[in-house]
């Protein structure tokens, strides 16, 4: 069984789009994710549900080198993004792919469409 990892606020209404998408999702092993940290003792390839913001469709990010960086101000901003490309720079890169949604849609006709990258 596939292992996805989602990210976002269910509490939030800009960010909690992944979460009502999962509930359209079968077979596949979730993991609702707090903190990028979450990511660090997984073994293997990473696939990962989030919302990006500018997105009007569901796009498969395999490079993350396209992802943009944003300015940190405070902790808060510690995104990630920067996490991902932090692992990278400290030599502890993973084979990680994100499925990247807008940020409001229909639950279940995202799910539809992201089915094949799962």
């Amino acid at each position: 069984m596939k292992k996805l990892f989602v990210f976002g606020n269910e509490y939030l209404e800009n960010d909690k789009y992944a979460h009502e998408v999962i509930n359209h999702l079968e077979n596949v092993e979730i993991t609702k994710c707090r903190s990028p940290e979450d990511l660090l003792e997984e073994e293997g390839s990473i696939l990962i549900l989030d919302v990006v913001k500018s997105l009007e469709e569901p796009v498969l990010i395999e490079d993350l080198s396209v992802l943009k960086d944003r300015k940190m101000v405070s902790l808060h901003d510690f995104d990630l993004n920067f996490f991902l490309k932090l692992l990278k720079e400290i030599g502890l890169e993973k084979d990680i792919k994100i499925i990247g949604i807008p940020e409001k849609g229909n639950p279940k006709a995202t799910a539809e469409i992201i089915k094949k990258w799962i």
